[in-house]
């Protein structure tokens, strides 16, 4: 709600308002929050003319993200902290975005970088995981697994 207030250029109260009369907008629960869905914002945008988007601050790596977990949970947290430091990028995922692809506790993915079973570089206290390796170890984990 806060990003489509925020993409509106109106008050909260107003987008609770909108969720409430039209029929259009929908929402999903994601990491204990409700969120509207892309598609159905979209739908609504396109049926309406009265709101209009004031606001495509977004960073490019969460507008083209293909991945919509990774890029629900990249605008959670650019939702959050205000900023973009704490999201990854095309070729490299934070701790955190790997747990969301892969389902997992961000605790469970540190003890794969630690067994060795997933590569990573880390500078100071950064961690980031080669994103195309990743993948791949997930899906070859997922077709063993399956």
């Amino acid at each position: 709600m806060p990003e489509m207030a925020r993409l509106l250029g109106v008050p909260r109260s107003t987008v609770y308002g909108l969720l409430n009369q039209s029929e259009i907008l929908k929402t999903i629960e994601f990491d204990g929050r409700r969120r509207v869905t892309k598609k159905s914002f979209y739908e609504w945008y396109g049926s309406q003319n009265d709101y209009h988007i004031v606001s495509d601050e977004m960073p490019e790596t969460v507008k083209d993200e293909d991945n919509r977990r990774i890029e629900a949970y990249r605008r959670a947290v650019l939702e959050r902290d205000g900023h973009s430091k704490n999201i990854g990028n095309d070729v490299y995922l934070t701790v955190n975005e790997a747990a969301v692809l892969a389902g997992v506790n961000p605790a469970t993915v540190h003890k794969w970088i630690k067994k060795e079973k997933v590569e990573a570089v880390q500078s100071s206290k950064t961690i980031r995981i080669p994103r195309q390796e990743f993948e791949g170890w997930l899906q070859g984990r997922e077709k063993v697994e399956v």
